[in-house]
């Protein structure tokens, strides 16, 4: 009894786990790309470029504010050097050895120092802001990213849904097409034919059924990935596929005009020009000079006894202010083909803004166009769809009745399914 009463609670414990783990989770198409835009693993990492460009911006800052750092120096002079000279004050024709130094001596020092002008500060600078510029504009592109492909599995998982309803449907009156015509064969009123004509629908239709499922199950996933999920979660799907197409058909979507100016990848080429602009005027910089202030404090003992904290302790200081002016007076031409090679590379960005420019439009146009093909191809195959479950749907009463043979069956069931089939890859397309 004792052993039962643990097996229960051990189910209970594990069952309760499992529940705790697996969460349903339901969202419409919009939900689903808010949470993606949270939760995305490519987002996150995208997010932290930005978070890194900041600090990137706060450290080329840093270089042109006040730097200062401190030292401490101390030796002990284990054995002390030993000088040869003459003997002055004795007999200058001998030799005497001296020793300079003490045991011990100690150094605690502080530096400072300030860039008073550089042209390679103030272009890496302004370099520095840019690229937290371009950072964003690569997070805003990952986030269209993103976005399309949340709703692609999104369309996908809904497709799939789709099919297996009406597979689900048809399986289900095929079954007990298949069953009844077993039964009147058996007695004689119906060939053998129709009934193996009935049993490969049915096997057909379970075929499709698991495969459904399958792609149903890989839809999911992908789509649980894309929004930052758990997989152990299970997803309910509030949108359909005909609401979300007609949404879209009525947000004038064909209506708004094409902004240059808006588009992602413009916007990020237009960044990648200023900067290599900045790149150039960063090769000119380095023909400028570049003037910085330096203030050094020192403080020294030296020691014969290890007393450095002694009040009585005599400390040596020393301090040096001083300026430094680097200037660049000839290289060779070293410096003068770096601006050469910069300027190139600016060319050749201006060359890809042009291309780009042209690509966008031809694209933009080209879309327009299959996005109106393709609605139109969707509304021809939504009334196709239509009549041709109402013409399978007819047979199979004609069937029942004795009026419809198998093969008219078989046809118009492989009608359905193949407008079925037509109304759901127009809808993803």
């Amino acid at each position: 009894m004792k052993i039962l009463k643990i097996n229960t609670v051990l189910l209970l414990f594990f069952l309760t786990n499992s529940l705790a783990a697996q969460q349903i989770k339901t969202f419409s198409l919009k939900e689903a790309i808010a949470f993606a835009m949270e939760n995305n693993y490519t987002l996150i990492n995208s997010q932290k470029d930005v978070e890194s460009a900041k600090y990137r911006v706060k450290e080329s800052t840093s270089i042109g504010l006040p730097q200062v750092s401190g030292s401490i120096n101390y030796n002990d002079n284990l054995q002390r050097p030993v000088m040869i000279i003459p003997d002055f004050f004795n007999d200058p024709t001998k030799n005497i050895e001296l020793q300079f130094g003490t045991k011990y001596d100690g150094t605690m020092g502080i530096s400072a120092s300030q860039l008073i002008f550089s042209g390679e500060y103030i272009v890496g600078l302004q370099a520095a802001k840019k690229f937290l510029e371009s950072t964003d504009i690569n997070f805003f592109k990952n986030k269209v990213e993103v976005k399309q492909q949340v709703a692609n599995s999104y369309y996908a998982a809904l497709s799939a849904a789709d099919g297996l309803v009406v597979i689900d449907s048809t399986l289900r009156i095929t079954r007990n097409l298949a069953d009844e015509t077993r039964q009147v064969y058996e007695v004689g009123f119906a060939e053998e034919t129709d009934v193996d004509q009935l049993e490969l629908l049915v096997s057909d239709l379970e075929a499709s059924q698991d495969y459904l499922n399958n792609q149903l199950l890989i839809a999911h996933a992908y789509l649980k990935f894309y929004m930052g999920l758990n997989d152990a979660d299970s997803l309910i799907l509030t949108d359909n596929m005909e609401s979300i197409i007609e949404e879209k058909n009525s947000s004038g979507i064909l209506i708004n005009p094409f902004v240059v100016a808006q588009n992602v990848d413009y916007r990020s080429v237009v960044k990648q020009k200023e900067l290599s602009m900045l790149q150039v005027k960063l090769a000119k910089s380095a023909h400028l000079p570049s003037l910085s202030a330096n203030l050094n404090y020192q403080t020294q003992a030296q020691r014969d006894q290890w007393d450095f904290f002694k009040k009585e302790g005599i400390w040596y200081n020393s301090s040096v202010f001083g300026i430094s002016m680097k200037v660049p007076i000839f290289s060779s031409g070293m410096r003068h083909s770096k601006v050469k090679q910069a300027q190139v590379a600016y060319e050749q960005v201006e060359v890809l803004e042009m291309q780009l420019l042209s690509t966008l439009g031809i694209q933009f146009s080209k879309a327009k166009n299959e996005y109106m093909n393709a609605y139109a191809v969707y509304l021809n195959k939504q009334k196709s769809r239509i009549t041709a479950e109402k013409i399978y749907k007819k047979t199979t009463e004609k069937y029942t009745e004795g009026l419809a043979t198998s093969l008219d069956l078989l046809n118009t069931h492989n009608q359905f399914l193949n407008t079925e089939n037509e109304y759901i890859n127009a809808a993803l397309s």
